[in-house]
């Protein structure tokens, strides 16, 4: 049955004639019909119902950071799979299969086997995911985030492809049109779109319900369905999940603009600092059991007050958390604060549990 499957399979490529007129603009004008074909449909039939202005903010910046990555890519001179093809086609391995359909189909394969691996290592090392969850922080999925991409992550990309072009000697019309397919592929499934027999066809290619559980805030769920075109993959490497996600986006507050993204791909954002809001509550229950210890012996309120800001603030932030206030700010916080919060102690959860849990943070 195999055997009959790859025979005809191979039948039918080797009879496709190759359009040898397909140029780099024509394939653009192509993904560029498909891209506002994609974005009117998700836009008419969104599986997620957002917000206009969500939506647009996210294509602005993805487009942004698109254009910004298709001029550095020109200076740099780094795509230039298409011109490795043309002088290494001749020299790699595919070059002892005769059959062009075959050849075709494994030049297919290999390039959407890379594209797996690589995408797997990107969420495995932090070294990568670093650029990639640039990739990851669009909470409004739609079309237009699989233009959200660092230009080191791209860079590293062409790199290894380029190497497998060289080593498989991948005809050059053959590299430009699996990139294509590679394009329109990665466009689709991240379209904010269902569709009927979708799941059926998950079976055998990345669709949007398959790929939106890999936009997941939670890690254990993003760490999956990491196919580009093909969902074969995930499932022979057991990496497929068919969970709908409560939420997209990284975990945390990150950039939604072009300038910071980059520098986010390069770990340079300045750190969130999200305030508890029982914080002084918090403090106040540290301040009350140092007093408890001293058996409430007048004359050390301030210092009690201080020193537990200072050990709460150095558990829920760590020791370099800012200290913007002076002596006095912090003197008139505490007579404005402490009675109150004294009270609220008393309404609270006993100090031993508290400190308790003060304890097992270290």
């Amino acid at each position: 049955m195999l055997n009959e499957l790859i025979a005809k399979t191979t039948l039918v490529l080797s009879s496709t004639n190759w359009p040898v007129e397909l140029t780099g603009e024509l394939v653009a004008f192509a993904l560029l019909i498909c891209f506002v074909g994609l974005s009117n449909l998700e836009a008419r039939f969104p599986k997620i119902f957002r917000p206009a202005g969500q939506t647009r903010q996210s294509y602005q910046t993805n487009i942004g950071l698109f254009v910004f990555n298709s001029v550095l890519m020109s200076v740099c001179s780094v795509s230039t799979l298409f011109m490795i093809a043309e002088r290494y086609s001749s020299y790699g391995l595919l070059n002892y299969v005769p059959n062009p359909g075959l050849k075709a189909l494994l030049a297919f394969l290999a390039i959407d086997l890379l594209l797996y691996v690589w995408h797997q290592a990107c969420h495995r090392l932090d070294s990568l995911w670093m650029f990639h969850r640039v990739h990851h922080n669009d909470p409004y999925l739609n079309v237009s985030t699989a233009f959200r991409l660092h230009f080191v992550e791209i860079l590293a990309t062409n790199s290894l492809k380029a190497l497998l072009i060289i080593v498989l000697g991948i005809d050059k019309i053959l590299v430009l049109a699996i990139e294509t397919l590679v394009t329109l592929y990665i466009m689709f499934h991240h379209t904010n779109i269902s569709f009927k027999y979708e799941r059926f066809l998950g079976r055998v290619m990345i669709v949007p319900f398959l790929h939106r559980v890999h936009h997941s805030t939670e890690r254990s769920e993003h760490d999956c369905n990491y196919g580009a075109m093909l969902s074969v993959w995930d499932r022979l490497f057991g990496t497929l999940s068919e969970l709908e996600p409560k939420a997209i986006g990284i975990k945390g507050s990150s950039p939604q603009d072009l300038i910071n993204l980059i520098k986010f791909g390069f770990g340079l954002e300045t750190p969130v600092r999200v305030r508890p809001a029982n914080l002084d509550a918090m403090i106040a229950e540290a301040a009350f059991y140092k007093a408890e210890k001293r058996n409430f012996y007048p004359g050390y309120e301030m210092r009690d007050w201080l020193e537990a800001k200072k050990d709460i603030l150095n558990a829920v932030y760590g020791n370099n958390h800012h200290r913007n206030h002076s002596v006095w700010e912090r003197a008139v916080n505490y007579c404005k604060l402490m009675p109150a919060k004294f009270n609220q102690v008393l309404q609270q959860q006993s100090l031993k549990d508290f400190m308790q849990a003060n304890l097992q943070w270290h």
